[in-house]
């Protein structure tokens, strides 16, 4: 039982797409990918991501790219969950030749469906994904589709 304990956690990938709700008005679309673990603790399942997100402008030579690692609370076993998580980006953004990159505070809320079947669990998420400096903020709303199996 404590070797179970210890060893259950499920392990999952996501991926989806982004459009600028706050700020970053010169960006169109954005896309994002993820890898996570779960492991419930009590009555929240905790959630570690490494994400990557990036994003097109609409000059064709901008772009931003996000990459950073989050933690995250989530109650996997309800059907509709919330979802919050907060980490730190590292963003960098290029237009033509000229480049600058820098760290964000990352946070995202949302909510997502639980779609289990045995050990797989589907979830679609839509969610807010906002970067700041403590200065300034910016944000994206994001649709993502995650796969996790359970060990």
């Amino acid at each position: 039982m404590l070797l179970h304990m210890l060893l259950a956690f499920s392990l999952g990938i996501e991926g989806g797409y982004h459009i600028p709700a706050v700020g970053f008005q010169n960006i169109n679309t954005g896309n994002s990918f993820s890898v996570y673990t779960v492991r419930n603790v009590g009555f929240v399942d905790l959630t570690l991501a490494l994400k990557t997100a990036f994003y097109t402008g609409d000059n064709a030579s901008y772009n931003l790219n996000a990459t950073g690692l989050r933690l995250g609370v989530q109650k996997s076993n309800w059907p509709i969950s919330p979802v919050l998580a907060i980490g730190g980006d590292y963003v960098s953004r290029a237009l033509g030749q000229n480049s600058e990159s820098g760290f964000a505070l990352a946070y995202s809320m949302g909510m997502l469906l639980n779609f289990r079947i045995d050990r797989l669990s589907i979830h679609p998420k839509f969610y807010y994904d906002g970067l700041t400096d403590m200065k300034t903020h910016a944000g994206f709303i994001g649709l993502k589709l995650g796969i996790g199996y359970e060990i």
